[in-house]
């Protein structure tokens, strides 16, 4: 049955062959991630997986929801893509299906190297840039400024000293200034930058210097102290308020993430500056030691690799071995008959722990 009138769709097609050209054999899945889509336009429910089966020259196609429709509720998802082949190694990898591009070839956009990472469909190549346009008006003038402080409070004593008698209007940013021992006393005052300072020109080369030094990574800091309730100190970083707080210790016999006076959540956000959505994933409990997961939990062959093991507290399912997670499983039929016998191998191989090559 196809989706109802107004929503985007794109065609998917594919040819699966062994290296002797021979089709494969088996299937692919698309589920949608996450499981349950919503379109109040149309008052429709999308959840489950759309199954693929490679025909006699190993062709499939099949049509699918576009997974950046406008009345499609959550946005920005996409698809699990399953192989499973019954004759060949399958993969598990994500699959961005945008409405700009209505048909997409699996051979163009599915990884040769999984573990490489993420991808998303490329709907064309950008286009030349356009010419610039007319120099828009000027604005209005912004408001004058309020005044500075006046300048006319010189230094009376001249520091004549042969080693600065070129500082005179070089080195005065005022230039109605002469420098006088006093000013180079409080200026040696303020820090010890360079102990031997004879002249501003020494001064401040040695000052950038130094700010280079830390800009660029060569120079460290031992000790910070910020506003607010956060503290760096002996590379430790400890942010509290002493009702609640969290430490990266790296001064212990391994790398320590410490909590205290609360429960530890470990959850991540959509956007790029701590915004969009947030999802929580893990609880650290404080009060016993206790871990709780939310999501479906994925255990892969290697980090964005195939998928081998599903647990889903969120939908009560799981799968093994590359199978589909499913609910827990109902056997039934009598044992007399060997009816019960072939509904728990189905079960079983439902949940993936099985691949049932029995016969009558």
């Amino acid at each position: 049955m196809p989706l109802p009138p107004g929503l985007s769709t794109v065609t998917v097609t594919g040819t699966y062959k062994h290296p002797d050209g021979g089709a494969l054999k088996g299937k692919l899945l698309f589920t949608p991630e996450p499981a349950i889509l919503t379109s109040a336009a149309h008052g429709t429910l999308l959840l489950g997986t759309v199954e693929a089966v490679p025909d006699a020259d190993g062709d499939i196609s099949v049509t699918l929801l576009a997974t950046d429709d406008a009345d499609v509720s959550p946005t920005g998802w996409t698809y699990r893509v399953q192989e499973r082949w019954y004759d060949a190694p399958g993969r598990s990898y994500p699959l961005s299906l945008p409405s700009a591009a209505p048909a997409v070839d699996l051979a163009d956009v599915a990884p040769t190297a999984p573990a490489a990472g993420e991808y998303v469909v490329v709907t064309g190549p950008a286009g030349p840039t356009g010419a610039a346009g007319p120099t828009g008006p000027a604005g209005p003038a912004g408001p004058q400024g309020p005044a500075g402080e006046d300048g006319s409070t010189a230094d009376a004593e001249a520091y004549t000293d042969a080693a600065v008698a070129t500082h005179t209007a070089a080195a005065d940013p005022h230039g109605d200034r002469a420098w006088s021992d006093a000013k180079f006393a409080t200026i040696t005052a303020l820090g010890t930058v360079n102990t031997a300072v004879t002249d501003l020109d020494t001064f401040v080369q040695d000052c950038l210097t130094r700010v280079a030094a830390i800009e660029q990574g060569t120079a460290w800091l031992s000790g910070l102290q910020v506003a607010g309730n956060a503290t760096v100190s002996g590379g430790n970083l400890t942010v509290t308020d002493f009702t609640k707080g969290y430490r990266f210790r790296r001064d212990g016999g391994a790398l320590d993430l410490e909590a205290t006076g609360a429960d530890l959540i470990v959850s991540n956000w959509s956007g790029t500056g701590f915004n969009g959505t947030q999802r929580s994933y893990m609880r650290l409990s404080a009060d016993a030691q206790n871990i709780q997961i939310a999501g479906p939990v994925e255990y892969v062959d290697g980090l964005y690799g195939a998928t081998r093991h599903v647990l889903d507290g969120a939908t009560n399912s799981v799968g093994f071995f590359g199978a589909t997670p499913v609910g827990r499983q109902t056997v039934t039929g009598s044992r007399t008959d060997g009816t019960a016998l072939a509904s728990l191998l189905t079960a079983l191989e439902a949940l993936g722990l099985i691949d049932d090559n029995t016969t009558a």
